[in-house]
């Protein structure tokens, strides 16, 4: 019995220490991912087309085109990583800045694409529950953006654009909005959607006990 039992607790640590190693070595590859991601946007090769009226053409554009694709892929892939959270809103941003008009366009349409679960989430909620959503996200967008980021972010001392989105929810919200305003959206809008995701993992697992 009490080899059993040994054995077990052996079973055990055995099962904690191989879940706590993975653990460690998946938030060591999030971070490489961002240090990697850093190092894209940082890059002289890519070159600055925000002053430009042109846009790219030929071989340019086409690596430039692969790379945005690497970026947004891997924004994505590092979206709840808390370590790197601010770092990769301030590469996201400097990215951005780097991009031409057409660019910015494809650039914040494939991100979207990437949130459209959350903004999805949003907007099918209630519209009271919608404000008190925006309130918080713009409350936590405070505490995270680095000083740079939070000057430049107009949509969070905008009241009257808070009570649009909470009354029509993110997408109706942002219909007709150029790509830099859309740029500001983002961070609420991620922000918004790990809000949801912590309200409804309790009540689900509440429904579970009910049945």
């Amino acid at each position: 019995m009490k080899v059993r039992v040994f054995s077990s607790g052996i079973l055990i640590c055995v099962l904690i220490w191989t879940l706590v190693v993975a653990a460690q070595g998946y938030f060591r590859g999030m971070r490489r991912t961002a240090d990697n991601l850093g190092n894209v946007v940082e890059e002289s090769a890519f070159r600055d087309w925000s002053g430009k009226k042109e846009e790219p053409f030929g071989k340019e554009r086409e690596i430039r085109g692969k790379r945005i694709e690497e970026v947004v892929s891997d924004l994505t892939r590092q979206e709840f990583n808390p370590d790197t959270k601010v770092r990769l809103s301030e590469l996201r941003s400097q990215f951005y800045s780097k991009l031409s008009t057409g660019e910015r366009k494809v650039f914040v349409a494939r991100l979207l694409e990437g949130l459209d679960t959350y903004i999805i989430l949003f907007d099918s909620l209630p519209a009271e529950r919608r404000r008190k959503l925006v309130k918080r996200a713009v409350k936590a967008a405070r505490e995270e953006l680095p000083p740079d980021l939070l000057e430049s972010y107009e949509l969070l001392n905008a009241a009257e654009e808070h009570e649009r989105i909470g009354q029509t929810g993110w997408r109706a919200a942002m219909e007709g909005k150029e790509p830099d305003e859309i740029m500001e959206f983002l961070q609420l809008i991620e922000i918004a959607g790990e809000l949801i995701q912590r309200m409804r993992i309790p009540q689900w697992e509440g429904s579970r006990g009910d049945k």
